[in-house]
């Protein structure tokens, strides 16, 4: 007998992360699996999988409204622009990522997933309220999945998969329920009259959410726009001034902040000189996102930075935020998709 199915989807508009259900270990407890891929869904010019050109099991196809996408790890090796739709949720580019997730999650699970007991999908704070009717609806249409290569000895090409229920979150709330998980029983986390407050600086957004103890308190929760794209932004902004390449894409950017340098074929761009760049970003947008919870700040008695844009900004948290203890995440990039998945399972396993 399978365990239910529990699939637990953040999507972002930097990466997308999905964890599942995967096994069951010794104790008979739920064990998940989980993957993280960018956010991009290129429009297919030429079918490469059915051409014979090649094909890769990381690269889904998905054909949606008249117009093929790619998606997944290997949907491109190119660069992608990435555009900030404020109806997101209600774009093609949300609906391929949703399906190209539960594809990937069919194909590790190696059976066929026509229901999905549980469906975890996430919201920044700031349209939590507005959009989560949107998001549940959206979440429970039935939807044609691509079958997995290595599961289509039947012929069946693609399957109709319908989630039984949905849980939308806040997007931090994520972290915080994993940070619960391995948490000790004294931790201020569980502690009733205790502020915890959980910091996730998205792509688009920073958003914070405040608990008492694990109950949220939306009131002191915000997002405003922000986020890793203003960071990109202005290094882009920068480099095509010293360099006289015009705005590069931000991929290319988030990547060259990594590795170092840009190599555009006529001209490699060392990096090292725009980290300050970034470094500025953040300290202004963390000090307008503390102008906002200035008065709550006392009450406070942890703090945790989660999120894939975690790493630009957790040296200005400790410099602005003297004297509080800073807890960056695991693997802070996957912690809210973790959190949604453990949610979700104590949804089922508690209805």
């Amino acid at each position: 007998m399978n365990p239910r199915t529990v699939i637990a989807i953040d999507i972002g508009y930097g990466n997308t992360k999905v964890v599942w259900s995967h096994a069951l270990d010794k104790q008979g407890k739920s064990r998940w699996g989980e993957l993280c891929f960018r956010s991009i869904t290129p429009p297919v010019v030429v079918d490469e999988e059915s051409t014979g050109i090649g094909s890769h099991p990381d690269r889904v196809l998905i054909e949606l409204n008249g117009q093929s996408y790619y998606a997944g790890p290997a949907a491109t090796l190119g660069v992608e622009a990435r555009a900030l739709d404020p109806n997101y949720i209600d774009t093609d580019q949300h609906e391929v990522l949703l399906r190209v997730a539960i594809h990937l999650a069919m194909r590790e699970l190696g059976r066929f997933v026509s229901d999905i007991d549980m469906l975890v999908l996430g919201l920044p704070v700031s349209g939590f309220a507005s959009r989560g009717g949107r998001l549940n609806e959206i979440a429970l249409k039935p939807r044609s999945i691509p079958v997995p290569r290595n599961m289509r000895q039947d012929g069946r090409t693609n399957i109709t998969v319908k989630a039984k229920e949905c849980l939308v979150l806040p997007q931090p709330f994520g972290g915080l329920r994993a940070a619960s998980e391995n948490a000790a029983s004294d931790d201020p986390i569980f502690q009733s009259g205790k502020l915890s407050m959980i910091i996730d600086p998205g792509y688009r957004t920073l958003d914070w959410f405040v608990s008492n103890g694990m109950s949220p308190e939306l009131k002191l929760s915000g997002s405003f726009d922000g986020g890793v794209s203003n960071v990109l932004r202005e290094v882009s902004q920068r480099i095509g001034f010293d360099h006289g390449t015009g705005s590069l894409e931000f991929d290319q950017v988030e990547e060259g902040l990594q590795h170092g340098q840009i190599n555009l074929g006529f001209k490699v761009i060392d990096m090292k000189p725009y980290e300050k760049v970034a470094s500025d970003v953040a300290r202004r947008e963390i000090a307008a996102f503390l102008g906002r919870i200035d008065s709550n700040r006392t009450k406070v008695s942890k703090v945790l930075l989660t999120g894939g844009g975690a790493k630009y900004y957790e040296a200005a948290l400790k410099e602005k935020l003297p004297g509080y203890q800073i807890e960056t995440m695991a693997s802070s990039v996957m912690s809210n998709a973790r959190g949604f998945w453990l949610a979700g399972c104590d949804a089922v396993s508690n209805p």
